[in-house]
Order: C-alpha cells, then sequence, then structure tokens
C-alpha cells in the first residue's frame, strides 16, 4: 500500500514521514485494533491532524471527532478555511499526518464526504485499512528509578526449562529496553532473541514482548560487580501492548515534573 513517504510541497519542506520505500514494512500497522488504538489516542488527546491534498500543495487542519470502525468510518473535524474544506472534498487522494508524544503517525483516505456530527459540520472518510507509525531510535527514552527498578521476565528458551530469569531495566521507550543482566546464567549475546518476555510495569499491568538484542557492553558497578548491560528492541509487539508503555512514560514523567516543582 502506497502511503507516500516523501511527498513535499513547493518549498521542498518534507510534510509526511521521511523514509525509504524498502523501510515502509517497519513501520506499518496494519492490525485492526493497532490502529484503533492509535486514532482513539489522537481523538481523545485532541491531537491536530494535517490532511494534505492536490499533490501537498494545499493543506487542512483537523482533528478526529469520532473514531468508528463498526460503522467503517472515521470522522474528522470541519477545518477553519472554509475555501479549503469545498477544495479538499473534491481531492482524489488526502494524506493525513499528526504527532503524539514525538511520535510520528500517517494514513490516507481517498475522498472525504461532508457529513452532519453531532449538530456540527464534519468530514467522513472510511476507515484506514493501513496507517504508519514511525518507529526509530527518536522514541522518548526515560531511566527507570533505581530505588525501584522495572523487571524484565525473560522465559528460558531451550529445554530443560529452569526457573525464569529476571533482569533489571535500565531504561525503557517504545521501541526497546535496555536490560541489566542478573549475574545468572544468561547468553546477553548480540543477535540473540527472547520470546515471550514480560515486564512489569507498575500500576499499568504487564506487557508481554519478545526482545532482540541490538547491543551490548560490560559495565561495572558500584560495589565492583562486572555486569552486562544490553540494548534490546522490541520484535512484533502489538499496538495495545505498546500503549501500556507509553502509559507508563507519560505516568514516570508526570510524577518527575511534580517532584521537582
Amino acid at each position: 500500500m502506497n502511503l507516500a513517504p516523501n511527498m513535499s510541497n513547493k518549498s521542498g519542506k518534507s510534510l509526511t514521514i521521511d523514509i525509504a520505500p524498502s523501510d515502509l514494512r517497519r513501520y506499518l500497522v496494519e492490525s485492526r485494533m493497532g490502529i484503533i488504538a492509535i486514532l482513539n489516542t489522537l481523538q481523545k488527546t485532541g491531537s491536530l491532524v494535517t490532511g494534505y491534498f492536490g499533490g501537498g500543495n494545499n493543506f487542512i487542519l483537523t482533528s478526529i471527532v469520532a473514531v468508528e470502525p463498526e460503522q467503517d468510518r472515521l470522522i474528522l473535524d470541519y477545518g477553519a478555511d472554509s475555501a479549503a474544506n469545498l477544495r479538499v472534498l473534491d481531492a482524489k487522494r488526502i494524506t493525513f499526518v499528526a504527532m503524539h508524544e514525538r511520535i510520528k503517525m500517517q494514513f490516507y483516505a481517498t475522498s472525504l464526504q461532508h457529513v452532519r456530527f453531532e449538530d456540527r459540520d464534519a468530514f467522513s472518510t472510511a476507515f484506514p485499512t493501513a496507517l504508519l507509525r514511525l518507529q526509530r531510535r527518536e522514541y522518548y527514552r526515560i531511566v527507570t528509578p533505581l530505588t525501584l527498578p522495572l523487571k524484565c521476565i525473560i522465559e528460558q528458551q531451550a529445554a530443560p526449562k529452569h526457573k525464569p530469569l529476571e533482569v533489571n531495566i535500565v531504561d525503557i521507550s517504545c521501541g526497546g529496553i535496555a536490560i541489566i543482566d542478573s549475574g545468572a546464567t544468561v547468553e546477553l549475546g548480540t543477535g540473540t532473541c527472547f520470546r515471550d518476555c514480560r515486564i512489569l510495569l507498575p500500576d499499568i499491568g504487564e506487557v508481554k514482548t519478545d526482545i532482540l538484542i541490538k547491543s551490548t557492553f560490560d559495565i561495572v558497578l558500584k560495589n565492583g560487580t562486572k555486569r552486562t548491560q544490553a540494548g534490546c528492541e522490541f520484535v512484533g509487539m502489538v499496538e495495545h501492548e505498546r500503549a501500556k508503555i507509553q502509559r507508563y512514560i507519560n505516568k514516570a514523567e508526570r510524577e518527575s515534573k511534580g517532584r521537582a516543582r
């Protein structure tokens, strides 16, 4: 599905997610539940959505009013520019771009219809079947508290299976975690993939995901003990699990700002 990753306006400024077509699959969300979760978040937070059309030379500013997958439709607010509203109704393709928590989302529509929704003018379009969600190192990371570190439970991967291993999480983002080995016999080698790991988030719940070790280096703790720290990427994480991590990050940031006052 072509989501127009490199569309630009006349000034040359990028209007959309600037990634190579070969990388699109990595960022593409096609799960209906995942798409619903993302659109619900944009709607509940009132995130600004820009709709580009006419080859990127025209745009409207809008927001998501209602997410209605049961009716196979998405409702967006009417823009403030009445002339642009009329032009976009004739457009054959509209690319929508939104930002939330430093993450860029993009989806498109082949047409918009004018409707009345809750006694006001609005746009209606078919519910998206795919959505781009930028998943790069630009993910915002937070360092976990030393006094009460997050835990990652790694299931033994090979038979005979023993008790799961528990490791501390050093930092976390929506794209991955950094962990420190517990001194147990767990091989944190680059390229190793651990299946069915569990991340325990206080007041949020448990997140299940596979993790892929991308990098490792040795560290020395204050007591002189040597440990291995590994940077890990989430693999195949479903969107509602990722949303739990984002809620944890938001909560941790609010608490941090509250302590700083």
